[in-house]
């Protein structure tokens, strides 16, 4: 069984999203047959992170706000199929009698 709808457009990415892409890449150029233990890859790109300034962060920022205006463009011509409602929160009979302690 399937959750979701396969049309719904792909969410919004972030700008360290995009960061960790560029990460990877590189890391494929420089070691492509080796593989990349994901905790010490994650550790090492989000040091990169914090170490980068903001005019080195301003490039995936603008690639985040691309995106972002991209998911809004497609969500505006998005339209649910019938029955895909969120399901809310069951209500809670008054009446029901109270759990014994």
């Amino acid at each position: 069984m399937v959750k979701g709808d396969v049309n719904k457009p792909k969410g919004k990415t972030s700008a360290y999203a995009f960061f960790v892409q560029t990460c990877r890449e590189e890391q494929k150029i420089k070691q492509p047959d080796q593989s990349v233990n994901f905790a010490e890859f994650s550790k090492q790109c989000s040091e990169r992170w914090r170490a980068s300034t903001a005019i080195d962060k301003r490039r995936f920022e603008d690639m985040a706000k691309n995106d972002k205006v991209r998911y809004e463009r497609d969500m505006r011509g998005y339209v649910p199929p019938k029955g895909m409602a969120k399901s809310g929160r069951r209500k809670k009979d008054p009446n029901a009698p109270k759990r014994p302690p």
